[in-house]
């Protein structure tokens, strides 16, 4: 289901529920409720601090925000994009059940590898989202997708943010062009 902006909340309950019936399991959760994702914060926040309060998580079929305040705080326009972004990791986790979670769980995310390409993967539909909701892909976003692949959020999981910036700029352009 792609959306244009302005959503409405029908539309919104309406994307959640076609989640749910193409992901068996899945359900929408809040890091501060699950005694799991406070532990997992304690344990990165060493060079993550803001996994608790500023970050999404997937994990076992279910999207983790950080709390209910965080989710009513976003436009339902935000919403969408990232549950969209979300989707694509539970797709991933349920196609390579084994692969995904000890790739992107268990080992060091530190440098190229395949924790990135899954980011990758969630962060092309963030920018799809993005041109299906507003018909542009701002600098900006841009911007602060490089900045977390090169960054201490994702342990510098791809440290050449100029290159990441240069292919997002590249991922950009085909998004624009409909390819």
């Amino acid at each position: 289901m792609e959306l244009s902006a302005p959503v409405s909340a029908e539309q919104l309950d309406a994307f959640v529920r076609a989640l749910t019936a193409q992901l068996p399991g899945f359900a929408l959760r809040y890091k501060n409720e699950s005694r799991l994702q406070r532990l997992i914060a304690r344990l990165v926040r060493p060079f993550n601090p803001t996994y608790l309060t500023e970050y999404t998580t997937v994990m076992f079929g279910r999207v983790y925000f950080p709390d209910r305040a965080f989710v009513a705080d976003m436009s339902r326009e935000s919403l969408y994009a990232l549950l969209r972004h979300e989707a694509v990791h539970l797709r991933d986790a349920r196609r390579f059940p084994v692969f995904f979670q000890v790739s992107y769980l268990l080992l060091p995310p530190v440098g190229p590898g395949f924790r990135a390409l899954w980011e990758w993967r969630g962060y092309a539909e963030t920018l799809r989202a993005e041109r299906a909701l507003w018909g542009e892909i701002p600098d900006a976003l841009l911007d602060r997708i490089a900045d977390r692949f090169a960054g201490p959020d994702y342990l510098f999981m791809l440290p050449a943010r100029g290159w990441v910036r240069a292919r997002l700029e590249r991922l950009r352009a085909e998004i624009l062009r409909g390819a």
